[in-house]
């Protein structure tokens, strides 16, 4: 029986599908896998002892419990990995396997390339400015991934007291060189400079994004000076006013939307609303109170405006009193004793409105045979407590007593007032003053007189012609006066010395 054959020499064959592996683009953060298959197609039994992965983010699994052994013909699968931990183009690897078979150790080429989001706010940060208390103030903020991969927000918070965001729900996936928006607000509950944040939270490389974010709130503040008015009394049918000065304290502008007053016999002028006030400025208006009857008052300004606390109270007071006119003398009668007839005697008397309203006098009439009067006209008004001064004159005329009067009418409840006159005249008594006084030691061609009615002068002159004696008789002195005299030397030149001493002189 005839036999053939061919001897063959055992061996182990190992056989790798792919023989390469390339992932393509793979998402920093995320990991791309692929399978590979290691077969035996020897005909001895294969045993791996070691499989090593190198490169920068390269890696596999499934081939964790090595060594491993595959008879002729067996088959095994494992996974490599690509896992990116930065954006690369062309990254390359390999994974080095170690067994009993012929070329060892075999390798696996890798290659791959990383794509990355990246994140990115416009604007990055944003100041309010200043926004009113009570208000608010809005930004839109665009969000947009400038990078290769998507990205995933996950959450988004706003900190800060006073704000808050709106329109951006999580969570979100941005594709690359997509965007969205959200919406910023500020709203101060204070008048003070306030700072916060947005912040993103993404798989973009430095989440969280922050977006700072800070405002001013701003407030007006109102005050009134006077804080009240108390207008004290007032005349039934008179009435009084006071300036209000209204000033804004505060930091932003205050507007007032109404004013409006309460109380009988109380009004204002001077303030249009709405009215604005700059921060730091100031309106003035007035209060007015006219009251009618009498008695004690009261009311209130109250201001409506964008300030805490409004409205501002300014509280309003006075006194209605009822219109009186009186009209009083002093003295109520004027004396004027004996007067020489061909001289005259002045006496005063003063008149006052005692009352609370003006008094308008409208005449002034006198009788008695003597007596004149001055110092008063018709339709003369006095306010209260004014007084004026009526001057009457006596001049008799003869040497019996005379007696008279002064009425003056008015529109005073106590019209006519009537003064009281009374005198008597008599015939003068001669007079003279003899005057001495010792002569010149010099030369002179005579001497002047010169007499005054206060002491120290003004003097007049006396003698016409120069006195030649050191003696004069002054025959023009009158009754119950008292005269101051002094005399001067002349001499031929008629050159003048100065006074001499002074001598006075009283008439009985």
């Amino acid at each position: 029986i005839p036999l053939s054959g061919v001897g063959a020499q055992a061996q182990p064959q190992l056989t790798i599908n792919p023989p390469s592996v390339s992932f393509g683009s793979v998402a920093v953060g995320s990991t791309g896998s692929q399978s590979v298959t290691l077969s035996n197609t020897g005909n001895a039994a294969l045993t791996i002892a070691a499989a090593t992965p190198s490169g920068t983010g390269f890696g596999l699994n499934g081939l964790a419990a090595l060594p491993l052994t595959l008879n002729a013909g067996q088959s095994t699968s494992f996974t490599a990995t690509f896992s990116p931990a930065s954006a690369v183009t062309g990254a390359t690897g390999s994974i080095s396997l170690t067994s009993n078979a012929p070329g060892s150790p075999a390798t696996i080429s890798l290659t791959g390339s990383s794509l990355q989001g990246s994140l990115s706010a416009n604007p990055a940060s944003f100041n309010f400015g200043n926004v009113l208390v009570g208000s608010n103030g809005t930004h839109t903020i665009t969000l947009t991934n400038s990078g290769t991969a998507s990205v995933t927000i996950s959450a988004a918070t706003a900190t800060g007291t006073g704000f808050s965001l709106t329109g951006l729900s999580t969570p979100m996936t941005l594709t690359a060189g997509q965007s969205t928006t959200l919406t910023a607000t500020f709203t101060p509950s204070s008048a003070s400079l306030a700072n916060g944040s947005v912040s993103i939270t993404s798989n973009a490389p430095g989440s969280p994004l922050a977006i700072p974010l800070s405002g001013t709130g701003i407030q007006p503040q109102i005050a009134a000076s006077p804080t009240s008015v108390n207008f004290a009394t007032v005349v039934d049918g008179n009435n009084a006013t006071q300036t209000i000065t209204v000033r804004n304290n505060g930091t932003a502008s205050l507007t007032i939307t109404q004013a409006t007053v309460s109380g009988t016999g109380f009004s204002m002028t001077g303030l249009t609303v709405p009215a604005s006030i700059a921060a730091g400025s100031s309106t003035t208006f007035s209060a007015k109170f006219a009251p009618t009857g009498s008695g004690p008052l009261s009311g209130s300004i109250l201001l409506t405006s964008n300030a805490p606390g409004s409205p501002l109270t300014i509280p309003l007071s006075g006194t209605a009193a009822t219109a009186t006119k009186l009209l009083a003398a002093n003295p109520v009668s004027l004396s004027f004793g004996t007067v020489n007839i061909g001289s005259n005697s002045l006496l005063n008397a003063t008149l006052t409105n005692t009352g609370n309203s003006n008094v308008t006098i409208s005449s002034v009439s006198i009788n008695g045979s003597g007596f004149t009067d001055t110092g008063l006209t018709a339709n003369t008004v006095l306010t209260p407590n004014q007084s004026v001064t009526l001057h009457v004159t006596f001049a008799p005329a003869g040497t019996t007593g005379v007696s008279g009067s002064v009425t003056v009418t008015s529109d005073a409840s106590n019209s006519p007032l009537t003064i009281s006159l009374s005198g008597s005249g008599s015939q003068p008594v001669q007079h003279s003053a003899a005057l001495t006084w010792t002569s010149s030691t010099s030369a002179v061609a005579g001497y002047r007189v010169y007499r005054g009615t206060v002491s120290g002068g003004p003097y007049t002159l006396l003698n016409g012609s120069l006195v030649t004696v050191a003696t004069y008789t002054d025959t023009t002195v009158v009754s119950g006066q008292t005269y101051y005299y002094v005399t001067t030397a002349v001499d031929s030149s008629s050159n003048e010395s100065v006074y001499s001493n002074e001598i006075s002189a009283t008439i009985p």
